[in-house]
């Protein structure tokens, strides 16, 4: 089926945020975040891990984070 973009851009905007909506749902979630391999994933997590255990006054905790966003 094919559509015509200014017809689209044209729809009330309801339409067309149901639209953007089922094409959005449509996108494959099992895609998302592909671009690393299982290897990759492992040692970067490592890596990160590492880094707090050398390093562990680097951390800021939660209460900090939500203190600073109440400012």
């Amino acid at each position: 089926m094919s559509y015509n973009r200014e017809q689209l851009l044209n729809l009330p905007v309801d339409e067309r945020i149901e639209i953007v909506g089922a094409l959005w749902d449509s996108i494959d979630n099992d895609t998302i975040g592909k671009q690393f391999s299982k290897q990759e994933i492992e040692e970067e997590l490592d890596s990160r891990i590492n880094k707090i255990i050398k390093n562990p006054n680097s951390l800021i905790s939660w209460e900090y984070v939500k203190a600073k966003m109440k400012m």
